[in-house]
């Protein structure tokens, strides 16, 4: 069983201008209200002294963290209103690709890591702060995008993003989301930079776990 207060880990590929990759795994630091590498939380004199490796069941053990999670403790109720006022990078749980901006459109198109669906990708700079937006459009198979633009960039076809910082509230999140008809938003830290994204599922689910018990659902790994 993971320990009772921890926090989730989460992963950010980002897709080179060369066509390597670069791999982030990050957790949502509560005490500074910003995502932080995994590997920060060794140093950490809240860490769990006696784990032998950082990540377990895909959590951080964090003596920081406000609630214990699903299957720890007692449940308590806690009010809805409450549990909405917390911040974003709480309930930030699924990995995210983006692509650097000056990566060739034709690059684009050979890669198999691009998610498909219909949600868009991040594009970022190469120290990872948000420019736009790949609409899902451009990424679906026979769009006939593909082929028309043999020299330029991502960023030619890049629309605007809209963007939560993961400080901000998931109440204030819904808020967006709702007034721009949205069921992910693109969540930045400082600087822009991208630090995961956030569904309106993720989103309803926390706030109603944490309201209904009083802590964090258990740990997922979510595609």
């Amino acid at each position: 069983m993971p320990p009772r207060h921890a926090a989730p880990v989460r992963t950010r590929l980002t897709i080179l201008r060369d066509g390597t990759t670069e791999l982030s795994e990050l957790v949502f630091c509560e005490a500074e209200l910003r995502s932080v590498a995994v590997c920060a939380c060794n140093a950490c004199p809240f860490a769990d002294p006696d784990a032998g490796e950082t990540v377990r069941h895909g959590m951080v053990h964090c003596a920081r963290s406000v609630f214990p999670i699903a299957g720890n403790a007692n449940d308590l109720s806690f009010p809805p209103a409450a549990a909405a006022a917390l911040p974003v990078g709480m309930a930030l749980v699924r990995p995210v690709v983006c692509v650097e901006d000056s990566l060739p459109w034709v690059e684009a198109a050979r890669t198999t890591l691009l998610p498909e669906g219909p949600y868009g990708v991040p594009i970022v700079e190469r120290g990872g702060a948000l420019v736009g937006l790949l609409p899902p459009a451009a990424l679906a198979p026979g769009s006939g995008d593909w082929p028309v633009d043999p020299v330029g960039s991502v960023a030619g076809h890049a629309v605007s993003a809209v963007s939560v910082h993961e400080s901000e509230s998931l109440g204030q999140a819904f808020a967006t989301m709702g007034m721009r008809r949205m069921r992910e938003v693109t969540v930045v830290g400082d600087g822009r930079i991208v630090v995961g994204v956030l569904r309106d599922v993720d989103a309803l689910h926390f706030v109603a776990h944490v309201a209904r018990t009083g802590k964090r659902p258990a740990s997922k790994r979510v595609a």
